[in-house]
Order: structure tokens, then C-alpha cells, then sequence
């Protein structure tokens, strides 16, 4: 993204003032590199984002305008941020646990799941103003939404499977795709075939394997790790990388068998992971301080690279061109932040 080139112009005067001020990190842990090679991200920016409180979850991305747009969980709010300028430029309060966020450029709106209640919000994208608010139901427990330009479908994920709005008509499309039971986390959509891929803990940690045309249902198993949240695919490779909390760990799956193809440690309480298709590497944001960096040698070998150290609390973010973005909680007289890493050329 051309934002990138800019901010890195920028570190001289900016990123150094806000190194001075604000928490420091750690140098990098890297097993397999040398004290002289660079670590494969590097912190750039930190932008502060006053009178957020509380847990920071899901992240959207609208790059054309520069701007990062997270659901402040604990502070019911959604906050807005423009990463050239370093600031945030909207706040929106009011919200029930918001949970998931997505931007739909093709409509120009913004779509929040609100866990609190059960409601998906949708906002203008120039104005930020509430267009509607669409009920899935009360106990519905709204997280996750992902967009399909195919079908100009908003999936969200919900208790027992995947509920879907139309992005035109702001409204809930019937029949929901019906999962194995329990609480659908991160999932991720096929561009190219019909199927979806769904993290299911509540159900003895399985992967909801479901087809949009059919309904058909499949359950891929774990091999006994527990507690699936994050997950991230690499479609063309044939390859779903999920991330386990008990024990941590990074499971790769063949998605035309199923099975496992390997397993590395990975740091804990993760709840975002991230595919660089380009680097072919995995970005793995885990609660418990680092950011876990998993090179993928070919489609059945992979091995940490690095742990990029970041403060405990952070695992959520959003990566997109050479910057992976993450939410960095309040912490004593300390605002909540964005620290940007970058990708080095």
C-alpha cells in the first residue's frame, strides 16, 4: 500500500517521537536468524487512541482513504482511525459488545456484529452515520463477518452456524447455514469454490467444514488440541492454518483431505492469524506478548521464524499490504494504541 511507503518516510520525525512516549517492546526472539539479519516485522508507528477502555477485538481495514476500523469490545465503541494523520477521526459509541467489523467498498458501508444483542449495524462509510440495525436474534452471540464480492453477501458468524445480510438491501437472507452446534469463531470463505471454513470450540474443537450451495456438513477434528479461534487460509496452496489455545499451537490442514500436515508452537491466547501469501509466512497475534512468525518452507513444512515481542493483551489486528496493524489495550496511564509493524523489503 502506497500509506506504507509514507509512514516509513515518516519514522524519523513521527514513530521515534512515539517511541520516546509511549511503552517499549523488546528485541525480537529469532530461533532460526542471526543477531545480524533483520526480523521479518518491525515497529514503526505507534498511534494512541484516547478514552478506549477495556478489550480491543476485531479489525477492517478501507486502505483507499488510510483508514483502520476496530470494534473497542470493552469500551462498546467503534473507533475509527487514519493511519497517515496518526489519529483516530471518528468514534462511535453505544454499541453492545461489538465483536466483529467489516468494510464492504463496494457499498461503501460498514458492518459491526454486536454480540450484546444480536444485532449487525451498518454505517455509511464517508459519513459514519447508522444506516440499520439488522436483528439475528438475541441469542445469536454476533462475532466474526466476512464479505463475499460473489455473492454481495455479509457472513456472520453466529451460535449453530452462519447467518447471512445482503450488503444491497441491508437485510437478513433466510435460512442460515446450519453448523454442527456451538459458537462459530473465525471462519473463512472460498473465492474460487462454495465452501466455508468454521472454528467450532463449543464442539470438542472441530472444524465446520460447510458447502454454500448445498448445506452440506463436514466436521474435520483437531487430533486433541483445544479452544480453535483464529484461523486463516491459503486457498491456491490448498492449505487452512488454524491456531489452538490448548495446547498453542499453529495446526496446518490439507483442505482437500482434512488431515493434518503440521503442527508448530505458537504463542498463546491468539485470536487473530494472518496468511502472507507473498512471503509465505503466517502471522500469529497471541494475548500472551509476541507475535508468533511461522515460515512456510513449501505446503508441508513450516517453522517459527521469530517472536516479535509486543505487551500482553495483544491479539488482535490486521494485516494488508507490507503492515500488520495491532490493537494494543490501555494499559495504567498508558491510552490504548495502534502499533503498526512492517514488513521489511
Amino acid at each position: 500500500m502506497k500509506a506504507v511507503s509514507a509512514i516509513v518516510s515518516l519514522v524519523p520525525f513521527v514513530a521515534i517521537a512515539f517511541l520516546a512516549a509511549c511503552r517499549s517492546a523488546p528485541a525480537a526472539d529469532t530461533p532460526s536468524a542471526t543477531r545480524h539479519e533483520l526480523a521479518p516485522l518491525q515497529l514503526i508507528q505507534r498511534i494512541p487512541v484516547p478514552g478506549v477502555s477495556g478489550r480491543i477485538d476485531h479489525f477492517t481495514a478501507y486502505p483507499k482513504r488510510r483508514l483502520l476500523i476496530f470494534a473497542a469490545l470493552g469500551n462498546n465503541s467503534l473507533e475509527i482511525v487514519n493511519t497517515f494523520e496518526g489519529k483516530v477521526v471518528q468514534s462511535i459509541k453505544g454499541l453492545n459488545e461489538p465483536q466483529g467489523v467489516v468494510y464492504v467498498p463496494e457499498f461503501d458501508r460498514i458492518f459491526v456484529a454486536n454480540a450484546g444483542n444480536g444485532t449487525v449495524n451498518v454505517y455509511d462509510g464517508k459519513t459514519f452515520a447508522l444506516r440499520k440495525s439488522i436483528a439475528l436474534g438475541e441469542e445469536s452471540d454476533t462475532d466474526n463477518l466476512r464479505w463475499d464480492e460473489v455473492s454481495k453477501r455479509v457472513f456472520v458468524g453466529i451460535v449453530g452456524g452462519i447467518a447471512m445480510i445482503d450488503a444491497a438491501t441491508e437485510a437478513h437472507v433466510e435460512n442460515d447455514l446450519k453448523g454442527s452446534g456451538g459458537h462459530s469463531e473465525s471462519f473463512q470463505l472460498e473465492k474460487k469454490g462454495s465452501r466455508i471454513f468454521v472454528n467450532v470450540p463449543d464442539d470438542s474443537s472441530v472444524v465446520n467444514v460447510i458447502d454454500r450451495k448445498t448445506g452440506g456438513l463436514t466436521k474435520w477434528e483437531l487430533n486433541g488440541a483445544k479452544a480453535n479461534y483464529p484461523m486463516a487460509l491459503d486457498e491456491d496452496g490448498h492449505r487452512l492454518f488454524v491456531v489452538t489455545r490448548r495446547p498453542p499451537l499453529l495446526i496446518v490442514l490439507d483442505t482437500d483431505t482434512g488431515k493434518e500436515v503440521a503442527r508448530v508452537s505458537v504463542g498463546g491466547s491468539c485470536d487473530d492469524v494472518y496468511f502472507d501469501a507473498e512471503r509465505k509466512r503466517i502471522y500469529a497475534l497471541g494475548g500472551e506478548g509476541f507475535i508468533s512468525v511461522v515460515q512456510q518452507n513449501d505446503p508441508n513444512h513450516y517453522a517459527l521464524s521469530a517472536n516479535i515481542p509486543t505487551t500482553v493483551g495483544v491479539r488482535t489486528g490486521v494485516f494488508f499490504g507490507t503492515s500488520l496493524y495491532v490493537g494494543v489495550p490501555a494499559a495504567g496511564l498508558e491510552p490504548a494504541q495502534i502499533w503498526n509493524y512492517a514488513v521489511p523489503e
